[in-house]
């Protein structure tokens, strides 16, 4: 008899990811209408281990974007560590941004409701708009990638 582990995702619950300089950790949040699921990437690295705390869980995320958690989890990608509140300052973004590139020049940004998928092109962003959180899907390739390079929504497109 095989014995199948759960797979059900629940809020709060938080995972490992590991990377060249420690272990990662990001915060499912829920899953959208297309079926991909909202993460918090955590902005705390340990490098002993991979146990976190409440209060690592609390600080301000690096950034957020759509993942799939199943398939990594199934793959060993990733491991799940527990489940932690969210913060109760989080507040689950309507809008993210994506860089608009055409033949390798920058246009600007394309700033994109998550839930109607509408579009608006600027120039130049406000100060809020530049917290925004990238636009779509990143694979766990791009996330490690980003981690290790030390990514923020600030030095974005700099």
């Amino acid at each position: 008899m095989t014995i199948k582990k759960n797979t059900q995702l629940e809020q709060g619950d938080v995972f490992c990811i590991k990377t060249k300089i420690g272990n990662a950790f990001f915060q499912y949040i829920e899953t959208d209408n297309l079926g991909q699921d909202f993460i918090r990437i955590l902005d705390y690295i340990s490098v002993s281990n991979n146990q976190i705390k409440q209060e690592d869980v609390n600080r301000i995320e690096k950034w957020n974007i759509s993942f799939t958690i199943k398939p990594a989890l199934r793959k060993h990608i990733i491991e799940k560590i527990g489940n932690f509140e969210i913060p109760t300052n989080f507040m689950i973004p309507q809008y993210t941004r994506s860089e608009h590139n055409i033949r390798g020049n920058f246009l600007g940004w394309f700033i994109v409701n998550r839930k109607s998928l509408q579009r608006e092109l600027k120039e130049k962003l406000s100060e809020e708009e530049l917290k925004l959180s990238p636009s779509g899907f990143m694979n766990d390739t791009l996330i490690i990638e980003r981690i290790e390079q030390n990514w923020t929504l600030k030095n974005w497109n700099k």
